[in-house]
């Protein structure tokens, strides 16, 4: 049997990147799966069939939105056993460069679209009996990166999130955990590493201060959160795993290069 046979889950932001690698890992391994989007999906997000995600349009900042996702997920499939909280952006400024405008745009789909689901989806799961919420941190949720203030801002903020809520539905038998990618080849990385004057060299450098000698990818955190959805991580909540091939478990400076 797949290992997520007849879950029914929902994923923001599941039209490219993290989101699209995990609904495709959770559609091989038997689950039913909803995917949440600002935009169409791109052309590459097969038309909706008996095993393909099924795509509704929305804001997870939106209130009406979420509550219509929830709403219509349950019409389908008659409950939700696992929420990914995907859906994320970034704004790339020194915090005196930021203005209001995009504080409010980085912590309503960050921080305000994770609160909304998990609060529509905790009633739900409460009556199926219990769940996994799934929440995407960051490793710069502890580890500042210059330039992102508001951005680790809000992924601090989605740690504390998933810790209150592992503490709070835990008698419903839901668990909530986070998954903190590093450095992940996606097209907001790409974004990341065009703006350096030597892109290449940009990527080279960052790659070798990695233990494991590459960066990660989309199938790196998919399969991180395939077993949080999946019966193996039943004893697992409120935790934050850090998936990021080393990056973060050494200091950068090594004598013994000098």
């Amino acid at each position: 049997m797949a290992r997520i046979e007849n879950k029914v889950a929902v994923i923001t932001g599941g039209t490219r990147g993290l989101g699209a690698a995990t609904a495709a890992r959770f559609v091989a391994e038997g689950a039913r799966v909803v995917i949440t989007g600002r935009r169409e999906p791109p052309a590459s997000v097969p038309p909706a069939d008996e095993n393909a995600p099924r795509f509704i349009q929305a804001d997870s900042s939106i209130v009406e939105d979420v509550e219509h996702v929830i709403a219509r997920t349950c019409d389908w499939f008659g409950g939700i056993d696992v929420l990914v909280n995907n859906a994320g952006v970034e704004v790339e400024k020194r915090l005196e460069a930021t203005t209001d405008a995009e504080f409010d745009y980085v912590m309503n789909v960050n921080v305000r679209g994770v609160f909304l689901f998990t609060r529509a989806v905790i009633p739900v799961m409460r009556a199926r009996g219990g769940g996994s919420i799934i929440n995407l941190g960051s490793i710069s949720a502890s580890n500042a990166d210059p330039g992102l203030a508001i951005y680790n801002a809000s992924k601090a903020a989605v740690l504390g999130l998933t810790r209150s809520t592992a503490v709070e539905t835990g008698v419903d038998h839901i668990r909530c955990n986070a998954i903190c990618p590093g450095w992940i080849e996606t097209h907001m990385l790409d974004q990341t590493f065009s703006q350096a004057s030597n892109p290449d060299a940009a990527r080279a450098a960052i790659t070798d201060l990695h233990p494991l000698g590459r960066l990660g990818s989309p199938d790196d955190i998919a399969n991180t959160a395939l077993w949080l959805a999946s019966d193996e991580s039943s004893f697992a909540t409120g935790q934050s795993f850090t998936i990021d091939g080393g990056l973060v478990a050494g200091t950068p400076a090594d004598p013994n290069q000098y």
